[in-house]
């Protein structure tokens, strides 16, 4: 281990490149299908086509530009590698699908096969130094000699490119050029930093063991049988927006995720009959090695779906949609007035003149956070007050559901992309039921 270790830091790499440096995933398909139909479903292949993505990114373009700050690949890197090694995007303010359709094929494809398996060098953390407007900073250390590396330790010989064996394809750190961004040393997206050191890291439990799963198959049409290849669906909490069914197995990895991601207990209710309130106290633990949500949480939507009935009556609810499908949070209902009880797991950015949340603030010109996520290995605890009908005796029934969805529809019709708000699925990830019986 020792010297592969030392061959790896003696491993080459480029600091420029070419678009004819890279294959097309295309070219991987006839050898590769499993592989190349798994990312192929994959938001890592959809990633630069994503229409979240490219309207966030002339968004964002247009808000530095209005500043004095050219951001140029900012948003680029770690969405479409090749296009940002190579230059290719000269106008990231109008940058639209079209434009992106016109290029080619390799820069089209994301984050495409040879941006990971032409890697010699585990990558180092993102962090963007505003002062210095210095922006493009994701570190890809990659060698374009035709080599590809994975972690067959015994791989076998070709005619169409040379392999080799590397370890670091089975580290966590391997992802944290992209999954791991601060801004001026203050954590923005760091998914990385908030594994490390935990139990799941002590364990072994890298992310590839999680979001590439084992199985035993071929990796190559005519190669052996293997027992040891890794998924490449790369489930994580998004699917596809720009249509109305997205792979229903890619779907399926994320909906299984997300299943076994956190639970919902609760803990105690109890009848205040001094004020005739129903008091309930929940605990929703984490079960990832990570926080939950985690990556780019001042968007993502963690909420509990709470409501308590009284001979079948509805008398309390919480959590539940608006006729826009919104949940009402602070952006919707400002003063708490709707929803005073809503119990929202998320961050919320602030930039230096004080303003806060999504309409208002991006990652690159955040200075701080307040996080409300789910801690790693840890749990929250939340409480409901629900006023009872006076004089009430008989049984409650109080119904949980935690519920998750990547985007809120505010936020996306805020872009103008009002289908794609439509089609946000929402999972739910744990739900319980609990009767209580009230005697006066």
């Amino acid at each position: 281990m020792g010297k592969e270790k030392a061959d790896i830091q003696s491993r080459p790499y480029q600091t420029e490149f070419k678009v004819e440096d890279f294959s097309s995933a295309e070219d991987c398909k006839s050898c590769h299908p499993t592989h190349f139909a798994e990312w192929a479903s994959s938001m890592h292949a959809y990633s630069a086509k994503d229409p979240v993505w490219l309207k966030l990114q002339q968004h964002e373009q247009a808000v530095h530009v209005e500043k004095g700050i050219e951001l140029g690949d900012f948003c680029v890197q770690c969405h479409s590698p090749v296009a940002a090694l190579t230059d290719a995007i000269t106008n990231h303010e109008s940058f639209s699908l079209s434009d992106l359709e016109a290029l080619p094929l390799q820069i089209q494809e994301g984050v495409t096969c040879d941006i990971c398996h032409m890697a010699t060098h585990i990558p180092e953390p993102t962090n963007v130094i505003t002062e210095e407007q210095s922006f493009e900073t994701t570190d890809f250390k990659l060698f374009t000699d035709g080599t590809r590396y994975s972690i067959l330790n015994d791989p076998i010989e070709n005619e169409y490119h040379a392999s080799e064996y590397h370890s670091g394809y089975d580290k966590s750190e391997f992802c944290q050029n992209c999954h791991n961004l601060s801004v001026n040393g203050v954590d923005a997206e760091v998914t990385q930093f908030e594994w490390e050191g935990t139990a799941f890291q002590a364990m072994g439990n890298e992310c590839q063991t999680c979001h590439m799963q084992t199985y035993e198959g071929r990796a190559a049409t005519d190669g052996p049988l293997r027992s040891d290849l890794h998924r490449h669906f790369f489930p994580g909490v998004d699917v596809q927006l720009n249509t109305a069914n997205p792979d229903p197995e890619h779907y399926s990895a994320v909906e299984a995720l997300l299943l076994e991601a956190a639970e919902v207990y609760i803990n105690d209710i109890y009848h205040d009959s001094l004020i005739n309130t129903l008091n309930l106290s929940l605990i929703i633990s984490n079960n990832v090695g990570h926080k939950f949500p985690t990556g780019t949480t001042f968007a993502r939507q963690l909420w509990i779906e709470l409501s308590c009935k009284v001979n079948e009556n509805i008398i309390f609810s919480s959590g539940f949609l608006n006729e826009n499908g919104d949940v009402s949070d602070f952006y919707v209902d400002p003063d708490r007035e709707i929803d005073p009880q809503l119990q929202m797991f998320n961050t919320v950015l602030y930039n230096a003149e004080g303003d806060s949340g999504l309409l208002n603030v991006g990652v690159s010109d955040m200075v701080k956070l307040s996080d409300y996520t789910l801690p790693v290995s840890g749990s929250k605890s939340v409480h409901y007050t629900v006023p009872l009908p006076d004089n009430f005796e008989g049984n409650t029934t109080t119904s949980v559901r935690l519920l998750f969805r990547s985007f809120p529809p505010f936020y996306l019709r805020f872009l103008g992309l009002n289908t794609e708000a439509e089609r946000i699925p929402i999972f739910e990830i744990d739900q319980k039921t609990a009767q209580f019986v009230i005697s006066q």
